[in-house]
């Protein structure tokens, strides 16, 4: 199967390639990009290279689908969205992004998951979206409520993340 391709007025959403390492680590390799990500910061372009690795496999695997976020304007990768966790007996997955810092607070999140999560509704079939975050990233709430998703709850110490228990805040997305 043929890794679709997504476009939007400012971005090209596209498979990751081995190019796009030295993009990737330009941000996977900051700590405010990391605060809330389920890996340590990257110390190598190595890091960055299998990142990209596990998302096309994961492809590859027919588990999900991972979207470079390239800008048209200078064909630099500034983040990545995509699914994981699909269950296609259960016709749900969760959704999951990161943006390098300096394209923060541009919409340019909320502007690649618009197609994203028609893709997800239309073509794999979805009835259910689900996006767990840290309470405390409100950036992220104010966009997926941005999105229309709904707060479900809080699940207390649901993941193991860097040594330590840490809740999640669930929230889904239904199609309606």
């Amino acid at each position: 199967m043929k890794f679709p391709v997504l476009e939007t007025e400012r971005l090209i959403l596209r498979q990751l390639t081995l190019n796009d390492t030295q993009d990737l680590f330009e941000y996977f390799s900051r700590d405010e990009v990391m605060e809330y990500y389920d890996l340590e910061t990257f110390k190598t372009e190595e890091d960055a290279r299998r990142i990209i690795r596990h998302f096309n496999s994961s492809f590859e695997k027919g588990k999900g689908y991972r979207w470079a976020l390239e800008l048209k304007s200078s064909k630099k990768v500034i983040g990545t969205c995509g699914y994981h966790n699909w269950y296609r007996e259960h016709f749900k997955a969760e959704v999951g992004y990161e943006l390098n810092p300096l394209f923060w607070r541009q919409s340019f999140m909320k502007e690649a998951l618009l197609p994203v999560l028609t893709f997800g509704f239309e073509t794999m079939r979805l009835h259910r979206v689900d996006a767990f975050i840290d309470p405390s990233n409100i950036s992220s709430e104010k966009l997926l409520t941005s999105l229309n998703f709904q707060a479900e709850g809080i699940l207390r110490d649901f993941f193991f993340e860097k040594g330590k228990f840490v809740d999640a805040k669930i929230f889904g997305l239904i199609n309606r």
